[in-house]
């Protein structure tokens, strides 16, 4: 089966997706509608991308979006430049010279106009995406729409189209950089609630933040009553001000300046995982599913990013685990243009694509564990999984800020190997920003823990080291002398390994509150982990593994994070949070949870500290 499922996709290993194009028409009283079936994950700004309509003609058709989309439902769309009732107008045309960044959805709105509209008039934007630089036809007299007796232009290039917005020029550096007008237009609109109406349908019907709709009538709560006035303020940014820093000539791969990437209508990416489809030499059965778990689980997330709206090409490259074939993979003509990389598993070919993705500009997120010293002067790598250290780091600001009332106890590990998770939990207890005085930090060795174990406080014990043999000789040592704490008065703070070691019985982990910090947290029982997992057994017979969890969160998250303007969406097991050390280095999730065993089960801390 699993073999089968790997065949058909190499087979097709390019997936796609895009606009719809095939929805179903019908006409209405001579109007022409796309009839769209709302998916899972639809909002009204992805059908706006979608269709290329805008948000409040799509609420127009479809007075029942008041309350929000609902997965099921049918709703109308409007047809752009509605050609079913008459013929094509002709319409007056000026070419036009595309800037860098601007998109076919941009375009429509400042030439008052629609996508379909600009396609129709450029049908090589049917097939391709925008360059910067490219002519093309747009509707309306060019310069009657965009020129301003304050823009300075340069003589020098007549074909040059101006920016509508510059009010003046400046010199940064011999280079031209433009001061752009700010204009704000706030309008504040009086909802009535009606029945069967919630807060966040609410939300997402005016696009507004929940936290906004709340501060601006002075609620508390988001319980709502039928007839309840509510104001929403509905803000429209036309352009924020600022000064545009001109853009370098050429991208220098060892620079720590932030690099700009051009925005697309269509996207490409490559995942790069050990499929081993020929066996063949190394092959690892093990490694082989996790690959195939890990696609599955993207496959659903396609899903949700074309809902969203985006647009893209997807290819995977069967790694092998060998330099030769990625090597191979990355030189070939499928792989130009490559807009993302996901993957690899391995740390001799993540350096390899690492060192490629560097040199050309592309971005790379690493799903799996990493060296840190593949992020060093590379600010392409983005990692997903925090390393070790970054973990105990993020835990010793959990504990400072979470028991100041306690005795805390840091054991020193007696292997070298785990002297630097002691130092990183060390490091950041004692240099935590804290907003109440944080507890003493107590050191000491594993046979003295006993010594400073107390009845007047919970003891929390850290004890940081991945040793399985030392992590067994810490738990019979706090075993033989928890009669000095009072009952129920220990947690045990040691590291994600210890999840996996057998002969730490469930017991001790129960008995002394066990606790670890993780990038990772699955419930396999919340309302979208069972709604995602239904899809998931209903296309592969089978339940979402870690592996499938992940590949479905990491690219859902990139995807939105790189293409969508950070977009929210709601992800199974993770909660990225980015951050560089220096401009010049890559990006590391410093996300972490703290994950508890209550009754025998793993149980996310932040969930018992609400109950």
């Amino acid at each position: 089966m699993r073999y089968i499922l790997l065949t058909t996709l190499f087979l097709q290993c390019t997936i796609s997706w895009a606009q719809p194009g095939v929805s179903p028409e019908r006409e209405i009283d001579g109007k022409s509608f796309y009839v769209h079936k709302v998916e899972a994950g639809n909002t009204l700004w992805g059908l706006q991308q979608m269709y290329g309509v805008q948000a409040d003609k799509i609420m127009a058709a479809n007075p029942s979006l008041s309350e929000g989309l609902k997965a099921g439902e049918t709703i109308l769309i409007p047809i752009p430049g509605d050609t079913a009732t008459q013929p094509t107008p002709t319409v007056e045309t000026s070419k036009y010279k595309v800037k860098r960044g601007e998109t076919l959805y941009g375009l429509s709105r400042k030439f008052n106009t629609s996508v379909d509209e600009i396609i129709r008039l450029n049908p090589v934007l049917a097939e391709s995406s925008l360059r910067k630089g490219q002519i093309i036809k747009v509707p309306g007299k060019v310069d009657e729409e965009i020129e301003d007796p304050n823009i300075v232009v340069d003589s020098n290039d007549p074909n040059e189209v101006p920016n509508p917005f510059v009010m003046d020029t400046v010199k940064v550096d011999e280079e031209t950089s433009e001061v752009v007008k700010v204009e704000f237009n706030d309008s504040i609109v009086e909802h009535t609630v009606l029945a069967h109406e919630t807060m966040y349908s609410i939300s997402k019907r005016f696009m507004v933040p929940i936290e906004t709709i709340l501060k601006e009538n002075g609620l508390s709560s988001t319980s709502l009553s039928e007839g309840q006035k509510l104001k929403i303020r509905l803000k429209q940014e036309r352009i924020n001000k600022l000064t545009i820093k001109p853009v370098p000539d050429k991208y220098d791969p060892n620079g720590s300046d932030t690099i700009e990437f051009e925005v697309k209508e269509r996207y490409k990416i490559a995942v790069f995982l050990p499929f081993y489809l020929e066996h063949g030499k190394g092959y690892s059965k093990y490694v082989s599913d996790v690959s195939t778990q890990f696609y599955m689980g993207m496959t659903m997330a396609i899903d949700t990013l074309q809902a969203m709206g985006m647009n893209a090409d997807i290819h995977y490259y069967d790694t092998k685990r060998d330099s030769a074939t990625v090597l191979k993979a990355l030189n070939s003509p499928e792989f130009a243009n490559t807009d993302l990389v996901i993957g690899p598993f391995f740390a001799n070919i993540q350096k390899l694509i690492a060192e490629h993705c560097k040199q050309n500009a592309i971005r790379m997120v690493v799903p799996v564990g990493c060296e840190t010293s593949m992020m060093e002067g590379n600010r392409l790598v983005y990692a997903a999984i925090p390393s070790d250290i970054t973990l105990m780091r993020r835990l010793g600001e959990y504990v400072a800020n979470n028991h100041s009332g306690d005795r805390v106890i840091l054991v020193k590990p007696k292997k070298e190997e785990d002297m630097p998770l002691y130092n990183s939990f060390r490091y950041a207890y004692n240099n935590a920003e804290t907003e109440v005085p944080k507890a003493a930090l107590n050191e000491t060795n594993q046979e003295s823990v006993k010594n400073l174990m107390t009845t007047k406080a919970d003891n929390i014990i850290i004890m940081p080291t991945n040793n399985r043999y030392h992590a067994d000789k810490f738990v019979s040592t706090v075993s033989r002398s928890d009669f000095r704490a009072r009952k129920n008065g220990i947690y045990i703070y040691g590291t994600k390994d210890w999840v996996d070691f057998e002969s730490i019985n469930n017991d001790f982990k129960n008995r002394y509150n066990f606790r670890y910090a993780s990038s990772t947290f699955r419930d396999y029982y919340t309302d979208l982990m069972v709604e995602v997992n239904r899809k998931f057994r209903e296309r592969y017979s089978t339940d979402m593994g870690k592996f499938a969890v992940q590949g479905y969160d990491i690219l859902l998250e990139m995807c939105s994070h790189f293409f969508l303007d950070e977009a929210q969406v709601n992800l199974l097991a993770n909660d990225f949070d980015l951050q560089q050390i220096s401009p010049s280095d890559g990006f590391e999730n410093n996300h972490i949870f703290v994950i508890e065993q209550e009754d025998y089960e793993l149980v996310n801390t932040e969930l018992l500290e609400d109950e």
